[in-house]
């Protein structure tokens, strides 16, 4: 065979042999890498193949971030992101704001995809108020799950919570949700809140959505969209 230029020399390939844009040239990962996705490793300086599925588990991969920096009456999640990568979920909210005072920031779930959403169940919120005796909310059949109430305008004082959801992918069992919220209210009193429960359908549940129940928007935070690694 004839070469062009120099004839390569035969010997072992070593680091300096390597142009670092062999790796920088390529298309860089933009999700967290999938179970049967591979790095290349050296178990006591011998190469191996590695699958992804077998680093660690149980860490959180953000899926999503919405910023809200001008009213959105709600931010969704759909089934491109709540797919069958993960069975469970973690959606954190953070520094939310509504539009006007005394509003219900709420999470709803949908088996279709957004075009009906799940009756909750179960929701008990517990609410301490500045460090107050603790007051039980209602429980029982709710339209959506609330995680915030007299939430005030004023973006110096918002919301806070997380939430996670299990099993979504599951089509035979209820998908339950547990987590916590904090909220300063109109009048500056500080609410925590505890949040557990699940939704009637054993469907799997491929839409999420933060929205203002009162019907005004949500105008300030960020919303994020976690999948939890097994």
């Amino acid at each position: 065979m004839s070469y062009i230029g120099s004839k390569p020399a035969s010997k072992p390939v070593v680091a300096s042999d390597l142009d670092p844009t062999v790796i920088t040239g390529q298309t860089a990962l933009a999700t967290s890498p999938a179970d049967t996705d591979e790095f290349l490793i050296s178990d006591a300086g011998v190469l191996k193949r590695l699958d992804a599925s077998l680093i660690g588990g149980g860490s959180l991969n953000l899926v999503k971030t919405t910023a809200i920096t001008s009213g959105v009456s709600e931010v969704a999640f759909n089934s491109t992101y709540t797919n069958s990568t993960y069975n469970n979920y973690m959606l954190i909210g953070r520094g939310l704001s509504t539009s006007a005072d005394n509003k219900d920031i709420g999470i709803k779930m949908s088996v279709d995809n957004g075009s009906n959403f799940a009756t909750h169940v179960g929701f008990r919120l517990v609410h301490q108020i500045n460090g107050g005796s603790p007051s039980y909310g209602a429980s029982g059949n709710l339209s959506y799950i609330p995680i915030g109430s007299d939430e005030e305008a004023d973006n110096d004082d918002n919301s806070n919570f997380k939430m996670t959801f299990y099993d979504l992918n599951s089509d035979n069992a209820r998908k339950f949700v547990v987590g916590e919220a904090t909220v300063v209210n109109q009048n500056g009193d500080i609410y925590f809140y505890h949040i557990g429960g699940c939704i009637v359908s054993t469907s799997a549940v491929n839409y999420i959505k933060v929205y203002n129940n009162a019907g005004g928007n949500l105008d300030d935070g960020s919303i994020s969209l976690y999948g939890i690694g097994e």
